[in-house]
């Protein structure tokens, strides 16, 4: 156990924080916020797995294979991350501790809703039937060294990949975290994925209220409260993203609506109205690869945001190649999308 949770540390945080500063050692605004870099790190880790994943299962290749090409690469990106950020690690940490000292109410009490959310998962468990899919594929891959290869409700080979889940291949990096970490993938899924997934959803939400009230603290308080207010007083339905925040977030759509569709909001402002690097561009371009690699929903939802806001601050700037830069950034989505009309 001891174990597992010392890989779960390394894999689940310490990696994504150091891809993070490969992201932020490029850009100016906001490089050294502890936030940016973990969020930045997931959707680098999210959009490699779509990229690397989708050849390999077109190939029909093992999951052993899809371990090591993906694992490899992310090691590769993590050295060379430390390599050029070593010396701004204590500063960013540094830099962390002073803006806690800074914290108003808002956010304390902000960070309490968190807390007892967190209790809520560790107490309570949410049973769905999507979990005879996602959660049995994944078990499936791990147990048949696959990818996809097997039917997880009846164990048949597929003759033909299902179209309706080729394209986004989630519960397969659940299959990869829960073999290199050592952990159950129904754990992984319904412990790990739903605190972690809760925290980035939130630090998500404090970076786009950071970006909105222009580093105002006792502002982003208020509206990260705001958020969670409306996050827990969202169950009039089953589907809403306040509900799927709090009960379903091991889920790929879960995902999209909670953490990845905010995301393109927030970089949306970075890239739109506070002038962004190409850096940010890059960001966007693996978000939306992220996007498309959750759910095929995002495949869909990812490119129309993206291309609203292009398209509304080209008119706004009277620039074209800001619509232009929006479509390559969508590549992924187009790509995909072509892929499921052949595959259909």
């Amino acid at each position: 156990m001891i174990k597992s949770l010392v890989l779960i540390a390394v894999f689940l945080v310490l990696l994504p924080f150091l891809l993070g500063l490969l992201y932020t050692k490029f850009i100016e605004n906001d490089k050294n916020n502890i936030l940016l870099q973990i969020v930045a790190g997931y959707v680098m880790m999210f959009g490699i797995f779509e990229i690397v994943a989708l050849p390999l299962v077109f190939m029909r290749k093992s999951l052993t294979m899809l371990v090591m090409v993906y694992g490899g690469i992310l090691l590769l990106l993590a050295v060379v991350s430390l390599l050029l950020n070593y010396k701004r690690i204590l500063v960013i940490f540094s830099e962390s501790f002073r803006s806690v000292r800074k914290f108003t109410l808002c956010i304390w009490v902000q960070l309490g809703v968190i807390a007892a959310q967190m209790l809520v998962y560790v107490r309570y468990q949410y049973s769905n039937a999507d979990d005879a899919f996602f959660v049995a594929a994944a078990t499936t891959s791990i147990a048949t060294d696959s990818i996809l290869a097997y039917s997880p409700y009846t164990g048949v080979a597929y003759e033909t990949l299902p179209s309706r889940y080729v394209l986004s291949p989630f519960y397969v990096f659940n299959a990869v975290v829960s073999r290199v970490t050592d952990t159950h993938p129904a754990i992984m899924a319904h412990m790990i994925f739903m605190l972690l997934f809760l925290l980035l959803a939130y630090a998500v939400y404090a970076l786009i209220g950071r970006a909105l009230f222009e580093k105002n603290m006792e502002k982003t308080g208020y509206f990260l409260l705001l958020i969670s207010f409306l996050n827990l007083f969202a169950a009039y339905s089953e589907r809403t993203s306040g509900v799927v925040l709090q009960i379903r977030l091991w889920q790929g759509k879960a995902l999209l609506a909670s953490v990845l569709l905010p995301l393109a909001v927030y970089l949306a402002i970075r890239i739109f109205l506070q002038k962004g690097k190409v850096a940010d561009y890059v960001l966007l371009f693996l978000l939306m690869s992220a996007c498309c690699m959750v759910s095929s929903m995002g495949i869909m939802l990812g490119a129309i945001m993206t291309g609203i806001f292009g398209i509304l601050f080209a008119i706004k700037n009277k620039s074209v190649r800001l619509l232009i830069c929006a479509a390559l950034c969508c590549l992924p989505n187009l790509i995909c999308a072509c892929l499921y009309l052949v595959i259909r």
